[in-house]
């Protein structure tokens, strides 16, 4: 019986205990639950932030577009302007 009560305690040993700083025991799933969870946090702030630039890019590019479109009826009408009989 001593024996046995001997083999127990060498499982429990202190240097095994030490491996295990959060005392979980073999159990690392919480650990990279929590990991992985602030990875997807973090990414999806990311995207959260590349949607804004994007969606802001997008309306000064349909602001330059207007812009364009309006030199271009400009130039049209000046063309045909200098194309009429006076």
């Amino acid at each position: 019986m001593t024996e046995s009560i001997g083999y127990h305690r060498s499982k429990m040993s202190p240097t095994r205990m030490m491996d295990d700083p959060q005392g979980r025991r073999g159990s690392d799933i919480p650990l990279k639950r929590d990991i992985s969870t602030a990875a997807l946090l973090t990414h999806e702030q990311q995207l959260k932030e590349d949607i804004a630039r994007l969606r802001r890019e997008e309306q000064e590019l349909r602001e330059k577009d207007h812009r364009v479109k309006q030199n271009i009826v400009a130039v049209r009408e000046k063309i045909a302007a200098e194309r009429r009989p006076y």
